[in-house]
């Protein structure tokens, strides 16, 4: 089993095991009577609260929502001889967004496999001793409505995205390789545009036999294979590969089987291998700077305390005949001042002034330390989404590199050391992405150092600026030199930012987009930090696309 992944050994008549892996790249729950092998010794604070509420426990329930990737297992469990009480696991099996998260019977977060704070997932995060919400359903259309057919053709009348796009966009429970599969059984090309398919009344049919067997239980799963590859796996038989050998299988956790198999009889990739210790090492860090970030936050707030905190301490100087050895407190004009009582009168009025003189130097020293830390929670955050979207292993390596010098991790090799200033941080160009919309360049920063060559180097003044607000994520730029630039040009960019962004569950974001030229490098040792003004703001799709709403200009920071 890989990092993203959990095992429960469960006692049914036999012994069976129950994989629920929550993999970004490979979502997937299945049972199986042979012991998973363990990829990692890591033990993280959610596999202990798992040992100490679920490990003995009796699963009494399992539900998963009618077309919904979401499954809830709930448990009864006895903790040191105290009453029962249930706990829910909640597996959100959603692409990118995968999750698990261990829920208390009062519906607060014990823990998640991947916590996400509000900076990371403002409309839903995920945090111990939060209140657990379930993803939002999606605003889609059952595929038993008889008018099904009627929909798809009217929405494909006015959208030019490809055909299997718009399948997975309006009809619930379909995922991409599904969409794909109705369009070929129905002799259609799944990459074409949807507005150039012949008849969606067949596609409506062909999408309700697919989904049949959600209702009579009579699944058919199959896997493709092109020799030792796997080209896809499903809950029914696969007729979109015609020259691949589709192999029947009995249960879908056979087929989940087959496929981890074949994944572990090769050896590890060196991506595999290259991206986890860049997880553990920003989720470390991440997790010191929070608490650095809510010590400050303490120290802050006693600030305000400062005069309050150098009159009781010359309270106590003129009351001092008045206390004695072991009181608590003391009452000064109606006011009451807690005591150490193992401290004499004096030793307690010079506790309360080292008090005050780290309150009134707070002031002054902590507000700065609280803004370093932020941007490198900041700068953290955003790096989280670089690893976990790259791409091949040159980028994480280069990716590496940057947590290197950032010294979010230790070199690999020793590094000689540097022989002036000049050479202790060296400048990256990062990773940088290039794309095309309708013939313009669309330049995409893959990196930290990628944000601050695509914005600060490779930009021009006039070109425009995208980045989703609010929001961790990439700098996005359009060249606009020497082409005439559209709303398309803009809606087209913006759903690119807001691809390469911390999502969350939402399906609309944000995006604010200015001239280069707003935009200002924010000083530091840290890359691709940068605010900017007047800017514009759609709404649009990471995925799809969507009217834009455009708002009043604004000032925003990032």
């Amino acid at each position: 089993m890989n990092p993203h992944a959990v095992c429960l050994e469960i006692f049914a008549g036999k012994k069976w095991f129950v994989v629920l892996a929550p993999d970004p790249a490979e979502p997937r729950v299945y049972v199986t009577a042979e012991r998973p092998r363990r990829d990692t010794e890591r033990v993280t604070p959610l596999l202990l609260l798992l040992r100490k509420h679920v490990r003995g426990a009796r699963l009494v329930e399992v539900e998963q929502p009618r077309l919904e990737r979401l499954l809830v297992c709930r448990f009864s469990t006895r903790i040191d001889g105290e009453p029962p009480r249930r706990v829910e696991m909640v597996l959100e099996l959603m692409g990118r967004r995968s999750n698990l998260v261990l829920v208390d019977e009062d519906g607060a977060i014990l823990d998640a496999l991947t916590r996400l704070p509000p900076s990371i997932n403002p409309s839903r995060p995920l945090l111990p001793h939060l209140r657990y919400t379930p993803p939002k359903g999606e605003n889609k259309h059952d595929p038993r409505d008889p008018a099904l057919g009627t929909i798809l053709s009217a929405q494909a009348q006015a959208t030019e995205v490809d055909a299997w796009r718009h399948v997975v966009a309006l009809v619930s429970g379909f995922s991409p390789i599904a969409s794909r599969e109705v369009l070929a059984r129905c002799a259609c090309d799944p990459e074409g545009p949807a507005n150039a398919i012949p008849d969606w009344g067949v596609v409506a049919e062909a999408i309700r036999e697919l989904t049949g067997p959600v209702d009579t239980h009579a699944w058919s799963p199959t896997i493709a294979w092109d020799g030792e590859h796997v080209l896809g796996f499903a809950p029914y038989p696969l007729r979109q590969f015609p020259d691949a050998e589709v192999r029947a299988c009995d249960t879908m956790s056979a087929a989940m089987t087959q496929l981890v198999d074949s994944h572990h009889g090769r050896k590890p990739m060196p991506f595999d291998r290259l991206r986890q210790p860049l997880i553990d090492g920003i989720a470390s860090r991440l997790d010191a700077l929070r608490r650095k970030r809510s010590s400050l936050e303490r120290s802050l707030a006693m600030a305000d305390r400062a005069d309050e905190l150098r009159s009781a301490g010359e309270a106590i100087l003129a009351s001092l005949h008045e206390i004695r050895e072991g009181d608590v407190a003391l009452t000064w004009n109606g006011r009451r001042i807690d005591l150490y009582p193992n401290l004499a009168g004096v030793e307690n009025a010079q506790a309360y002034f080292r008090q005050y003189a780290d309150a009134r130097d707070a002031k002054t020293s902590v507000p700065p330390l609280l803004q370093q830390t932020e941007t490198e929670i900041a700068y953290l955050e955003d790096m989280n989404i670089y690893v976990n979207g790259a791409r091949d292993e040159r980028e994480l390596s280069s990716l590496r590199r940057e947590l290197e010098d950032a010294e979010v991790l230790r070199p690999a090799k020793p590094r000689p050391l540097p022989k002036n200033r000049a050479q202790q941080a060296p400048t990256r160009e990062g990773i940088v992405r290039r794309e095309s919309v309708e013939g313009v360049e669309v330049l995409i920063g893959g990196s930290a150092a990628g944000n601050d060559t695509v914005t600060f180097r490779m930009a021009r003044p006039g070109d425009l600026w995208f980045h989703a607000r609010g929001r961790p994520g990439a700098h996005v730029v359009l060249r606009t030199a020497g082409s005439p630039i559209t709303e398309r040009h803009i809606l087209a960019s913006a759903r690119i930012a807001a691809s390469h962004c911390a999502a969350g569950d939402d399906d609309r974001i944000e995006v604010d987009y200015v001239e280069r030229r707003f935009v200002r490098r924010v000083p530091g040792r840290l890359p691709g930090r940068a605010t900017y003004r007047n800017a514009a703001t759609v709404m649009v799709s990471p995925e799809r696309p969507a009217a834009p709403l455009v708002r009043d200009r604004r000032a925003a920071a990032r």
